[in-house]
């Protein structure tokens, strides 16, 4: 069907049998009636409930075929069932031949759980008959159903945290899927106080008061390569006193209090730069802090205070330097291991968190926790007032600290570091406060599930005084369509149910409830360059050139989709049930959708496109005068062997990170109504309200790089409601029904400055 999907359609239901006694208010009606399957007590006549299914799509991929019958020619073994179905009856004070326009009551409800399995129906087989009765004078029929998913696959198939009809439209509403349900929580938050507390303390290495040997003591140390300490000359021997906002950081910060300040040596200024990076987090930026993420940073780290430990100091200051290095070492050997900690210097390899019961069991003893942090709001581990569980038998236990937060079904970019320059700590924030893209509020709670593949009808009905057997029906879209005297002969009329009535069809096609955004990814040129220049500018006042990357097949792998502008929870007709953004019960969210066809591949070449990759929506229309951009943020491993900089920090290799395109529906025209079902909002306009997701629509998306893609790349997930992102991609937009966007280039020039 041209105006709609472009995939398996459940495309009509018929009410056929021998029904009888008028309905209807017209004294024309009431007539005597030999309807022997017409209940004068009741009011009703029996009737026989047929649907059908066809056809009609040319894509074939995995997930499509999984979770949305995206097929050409829809077979049996491909057809995923219907059950969660309802058909309500309506005397629609409209008058005959018209659909619902707004909730209203049922006459009558028939809640018919499953009414196909799966592998049951398809092109050549689509028919399926029930039987039950229907009211009098019905001259509507609504009806909901959902795919089946008996595999409880959530990631492959979609997920609705709630699909619920009752009599009352005003009542039904279907809710996506939450990731982050409320009973993993408090674990997910206990997981991200450990690991910022290994953080907070590795960051807060200083000298010990422990007693130490002569040669491990820093003058022991000192004196050891031929230098002298003067008693005063280590007021501030702790690894945060490198870090020193004066002269640009160039004293060192060992400098005795009764001589003039002496410029830092070499291996002062790695540790300076090492603390800098690790606890300045721009105003723009989104630190990520995966454990991936994390693992990565601590590798770098590590390599870098281990050149410093064996380095060979030139004096004082390098060899107290060199001390400090070996404090950190040791302090990073509590809570990580390494393949290789090589003694030359060289870097180190195979990074990897240790279990959470080691960290557990080494913060409880850790000497490093910053006495700036101490009763403040953020307390050592191991008192009362940190939320980490010390029980041995404790899920946090268990849990496999590189996979976080991906075992809860999250993006790798979802969670988001802070530091506390004044109380020394790092924490993981539960709302963010993006600056860069808006100010706007969101949090991991905010992360959903696809939608479901959901089934939605609502039609005027056909009567007819004589009686039909199921053959007589029309069977596939096509046919059912139109009203040639071969399809529906001249007995059909659309009117309501009468007792004279004996054959009842839907006037109207059954579609699909939910919206479909195809994705496709590809290249406008082989050559990207990073923003490199911009940060080294930024950052520590020096001018170099931007890293430049060929592209290859395996440089960019898609991993994930996160669709922006999702209203949650929408209502009897699939429309957003609010769009009020300041009711927080309804906040717009994020789907995330991490089914990726064809294992991500982006083919190295500026004439084709990755697989099409199916990600299923919610409707986003607001009203008929404002219609949101979408932002979509497309998820990416860094493949291309070598790590770069994406526009506020270091992406490194094999880690992920984020492009986002926009769609914006502005000036656009709406698709016209579908002349065989009915498309809210409903109005008397024969054309559609146009906005990025449309119900029963599939939306192409046809994202691509340019040559500064890579200096618009976020680390973690920007906030993708706000118009103030910086995009970093090109796109085509098309609807479904024809309107193209062609080669729009949006966010994906050159970076001059970093705000």
């Amino acid at each position: 069907m041209k105006k709609m999907f472009k995939f398996a359609f459940l495309s009509a239901i018929a009410f056929v049998g021998a029904v009888s006694f008028t309905a209807c208010s017209s004294s024309d009606d009431m007539v005597e009636s030999n309807n022997p399957n017409y209940d004068p007590d009741t009011q009703t006549v029996y009737a026989q409930f047929v649907f059908n299914v066809a056809s009609g799509s040319t894509a074939t991929t995995r997930q499509s075929e999984a979770a949305t019958q995206a097929s050409s020619s829809l077979t049996a073994e491909q057809f995923r069932g219907i059950d969660n179905s309802h058909v309500m009856c309506f005397i629609n004070g409209g008058g005959d031949g018209h659909y619902l326009t707004s909730a209203a009551t049922a006459t009558k409800s028939f809640d018919m759980a499953r009414v196909a399995n799966s592998g049951t129906l398809s092109n050549t087989k689509s028919s399926r008959v029930l039987e039950m009765s229907l009211p009098l004078n019905t001259n509507t029929m609504v009806f909901y159903g959902k795919a089946i998913d008996e595999t409880n696959n959530y990631n492959t198939f979609g997920h609705l945290d709630a699909f619920h009809v009752e009599d009352d439209l005003d009542s039904t509403y279907f809710q996506l899927g939450r990731r982050l349900t409320a009973e993993k929580k408090a674990e997910f938050q206990e997981i991200q106080k450990l690991l910022a507390a290994c953080l907070t303390c590795v960051m807060g290495v200083k000298r010990g008061t422990e007693a130490v040997s002569a040669d491990d003591a820093p003058t022991g140390v000192a004196s050891k390569y031929g230098f002298s300490i003067e008693s005063d000359y280590m007021p501030n021997m702790r690894w945060k006193a490198y870090y020193k906002e004066k002269a640009g950081a160039s004293k060192t910060p060992l400098t005795p209090t009764s001589t003039a300040e002496i410029d830092a040596k070499p291996l002062e200024i790695k540790l300076y730069r090492v603390y800098k990076e690790l606890t300045t987090i721009q105003t723009t930026e989104l630190r990520n802090a995966s454990g991936y993420a994390i693992k990565e940073c601590v590798r770098n780290l590590w390599s870098i205070v281990n050149s410093v430990r064996c380095a060979l100091p030139t004096n004082t200051e390098e060899a107290l330097a060199k001390y400090m290095a070996n404090l950190i070492d040791h302090e990073l050997r509590n809570y990580f291991e390494a393949e290789s900690v090589p003694n030359d210097g060289g870097s180190v390899t195979g990074v990897s968190i240790k279990s959470s019961k080691a960290l557990i069991d080494a913060l409880s003893a850790d000497p490093y926790w910053p006495a700036e942090a101490t009763n403040a709001s953020i307390n050592k581990p191991g008192s009362s007032d940190f939320p980490i569980i010390y029980d041995n038998n404790h899920v946090v236990n268990s849990a496999k600290m590189e996979q976080f937060p991906g075992q809860y079904d999250l993006p790798q970019g979802s969670t988001h570091i802070h530091f506390d320059a004044e109380k020394s700590v790092f924490t993981y924030a539960d709302e963010f406060n993006t600056s860069a893209v808006g100010n706007t509020q969101f949090t991991v709670d905010d992360y959903y599930y696809p939608a479901e593949l959901c089934y939605f009808g609502n039609s005027p009905v056909r009567v007819s005084d004589k009686e039909h057997v199921v053959g007589d029906y029309p069977t596939s879209v096509t046919t059912w369509n139109t009203d040639v005297t071969t399809s529906w002969p001249s007995d059909w009329s659309v009117s309501h149910v009468k007792s004279s009535t004996r054959s009842v069809a839907m006037k109207n096609d059954i579609n699909y409830g939910t919206s479909l955004l195809k994705t496709t990814v590809s290249y406008n040129t082989l050559s990207l360059q990073d923003n490199n220049k911009n940060i080294q500018q930024r950052d520590y006042g020096v001018t170099e050139v931007n890293k430049t990357i060929n592209v290859t097949g395996e440089s960019f792998k898609l991993v994930g989709i996160i669709v922006g502008d999702q209203w949650p929870k929408v209502g009897w007709d699939f429309l957003p049930k609010t769009t009020d953004p300041g009711n927080t019960s309804y906040r717009k969210g994020y789907i995330y959708d991490n089914q990726i066809t064809s294992s991500g591949v982006i083919p190295a070449s500026t004439t084709s496109a990755s697989d099409p990759n199916y990600t299923l929506v919610f409707d986003n229309y607001v009203s008929e005068t404002t219609q949101p951009k979408v932002y979509v943020a497309l998820e990416f491993q860094n493949n291309s062997g070598v790590d770069f900089f994406g526009f506020d920090n270091m992406i490194p290799n094999g880690g992920n990170f984020y492009l986002i395109g926009e769609l914006d529906p502005d000036g656009k025209t709406g698709p016209t109504k579908p002349e065989w079902h009915a498309l809210p909002p409903y109005d008397v306009n024969d054309t559609t309200v146009p906005r990025v997701f449309i119900q029963d629509h599939m939306t192409t998306a046809n994202f691509k790089f340019d040559t500064y893609s890579l200096q618009h790349a976020y680390l973690t997930v920007p906030d993708l409601r706000s118009s103030s992102v910086t995009l970093g991609l090109s796109v085509d937009l098309q609807w479904s029904t024809g309107l193209t966007f062609d080669n729009i280039t949006i966010g994906g020039g050159e970076v001059t400055t970093n705000p």
